[in-house]
């Protein structure tokens, strides 16, 4: 058949389908029977990357006709306003994250310095639970809710909803319970600076698997107490226990895909609807767009909201940006500060004794070196100016940077950066510039990850950015599904066609221990019963050797 021939063939069947199609069209009609569902989002704390996504999918349920509302802090009701489908509440001040140097200067040394940062960040996220708590047990009981949708950050959230005999479903932006887990893969906070096994040592793996648990309840017992104490004083069970277990019968919706976070074997409570990430941002200001279009290749500089870096990270990183632009790697770059401005010198002398005025960079009076406080991100990234993205390593600016194919340097700080980081450097997306780098090797590292002299870089980048392309486009529509699920499924709160057979068995027989049990008696008495007969035939043989010998 020729090519016109086919084409001809084609058109044709298209047109017999639709015909088809046009003649009876299969339409759900569970909705009808069961009446839209009232769903409610409880996000307190954590920022855009906890709660856009969910927002995302939310605003998919408003237009399907439930009644979906966000419940939040006054800081992050901006978040909603980009979802008009969805009922945006504040239930007071959030928490003071202006001064979050203090907390993430020490993350980055011992694992026991790790285990301290945990305490702080447990002390910063319970900070408001006694209002939180209240504001969400009365929420769930004053307007009738039929499911509620929690940060995996929220415990007053799921507390509530565990109290009224409420269905959740977890959210996160990566795997992070056994039911998403595997003997490789290291889930914990003080153990995923790298997030499996495969390149760990012996001494390191015997140290997380052993050693760290002891430190862990040595440095944060007295905060799990305290927690405990305060949830008892507002009658909830005095216990702070793992998510794993407590969430054991919850959906859990994770922002992400395999190819961030490392392939494992998912539980069927556990999905997948990443990465989503908001078709609609807000556009580059004339001033930033004249700024980018009068240059070629701008290094784009931004840690998020939480991550602060300090005097000492601030002065190695500019003064690298600087050099590199010195030696023509970079013409330019734009940093947004967030929280830390006050952390910037007065000035920065490079090595070829040039010295620079940071307010002229904050005043924009340096025509290629920009400071701002914050910047359109999503603009930014797509910009074809900018050539290179400097991140703190939060899988939010990992999704973006990577839908807008630009390459990355990792700074990370605490959490889940580390890991990230790693899975950038191994799959040949960026670098990582560690804090005790020495100027000439950050401008190396710049050099390397911006030029891409063999191609790597660029290539691997091209991937990750049609992965991320490919299933970013219906992750909306699958998260809204999932919700609808668990909505018009569950049985008191139980998803029982998402539970596994094993969860119905004890763990001896779902793990086949008794067969293995039933194997080894039978192996040990049949070996007991060789060796009984053979000890008998030698001492038959013995017995009869020696009648033999004295007939003779």
């Amino acid at each position: 058949m020729k090519f016109y021939d086919k084409v001809i063939f084609m058109f044709v069947a298209i047109l017999a389908f639709q015909k088809t199609c046009n003649a009876a069209e299969l339409s759900p009609t569970f909705q009808e029977k069961q009446h839209s569902k009232k769903i409610a989002f409880f996000a307190p704390f954590g920022g855009a990357s906890h709660i856009n996504w969910v927002l995302n999918i939310g605003n998919e349920l408003g237009i399907r006709g439930h009644n979906f509302s966000f419940l939040t802090v006054d800081e992050y009701v901006k978040f909603g306003r980009s979802s008009p489908h969805v009922q945006t509440i504040t239930i007071g001040q959030g928490i003071d994250i202006s001064n979050t140097s203090a907390l993430t200067k020490d993350s980055k040394k011992t694992v026991k310095d790790t285990i301290k940062f945990v305490g702080k960040a447990l002390n910063y996220m319970y900070a408001n639970f006694e209002r939180d708590f209240k504001a969400a047990k009365e929420y769930f009981e004053e307007h009738d809710v039929d499911l509620a949708i929690c940060d995996h950050f929220s415990d007053a959230c799921y507390s509530a909803a565990n109290m009224l005999d409420i269905p959740y479903i977890i959210t996160a932006s990566m795997p992070l319970t056994t039911d998403s887990g595997a003997t490789f893969i290291n889930s914990k906070l003080t153990t995923m600076t790298d997030f499996t096994t495969e390149f760990q040592s012996f001494g390191t793996r015997f140290i997380n698997k052993f050693l760290v648990p002891i430190l862990e309840i040595k440095e944060l017992a007295p905060v799990f107490k305290s927690l405990a104490e305060r949830k008892l004083k507002v009658g909830l069970p005095a216990k702070m226990e793992d998510p794993s277990k407590t969430w054991k019968d919850s959906l859990k919706l994770i922002n992400s895909l395999n190819g961030f976070p490392p392939a494992r074997p998912l539980g069927p409570l556990v999905e997948y609807v990443g990465p989503i990430i908001p078709k609609c941002y807000q556009p580059l200001s004339p001033d930033l767009e004249d700024y980018l279009n009068a240059h070629e290749r701008v290094a784009y500089i931004a840690f998020g909201q939480i991550a602060t870096p300090v005097e000492k990270d601030i002065k190695l990183i500019l003064t690298s940006l600087l050099e590199s632009m010195e030696q023509g790697t970079l013409d330019g770059f734009l940093w947004a500060s967030v929280h830390a401005a006050g952390f910037f010198p007065d000035t920065i002398v490079t090595s070829s004794n040039t010295s620079y005025n940071v307010q002229d960079m904050f005043n924009h009076r340096n025509p290629h070196a920009r400071v701002i406080k914050w910047a359109p991100q999503t603009a930014v990234l797509h910009h074809p100016s900018t050539k290179l993205f400097v991140s703190h390593g939060g899988l939010g600016s990992w999704y973006e940077s990577m839908y807008s194919g630009t390459r990355m340097v990792m700074f990370p700080f605490f959490g889940d950066q580390p890991g990230n980081a790693l899975m950038i450097e191994r799959s040949k997306l960026g670098g990582i510039l560690k804090p005790d780098f020495t100027v000439p090797q950050s401008v190396e590292l710049f050099r390397q990850v911006v030029l891409d002299k063999n191609g790597e870089i660029t290539s691997s980048v091209e991937r990750q950015q049609a992965l991320t392309q490919i299933h970013s486009r219906r992750g909306v529509d699958k998260g809204a599904d999932l919700v609808e699920e668990v909505a018009y499924t569950h049985r008191n709160g139980f998803m029982k066609h998402r539970q596994s057979a094993d969860q119905r068995m004890n763990y001896f027989k779902s793990h086949d221990l008794d067969l293995y049990g039933a194997l080894s008696m039978a192996a040990i008495i049949c070996l007991w019963t060789a060796i009984r007969t053979v000890k008998l035939i030698s001492m038959y043989l013995t017995k009869t050797s020696t009648e033999k010998i004295k007939k003779q």
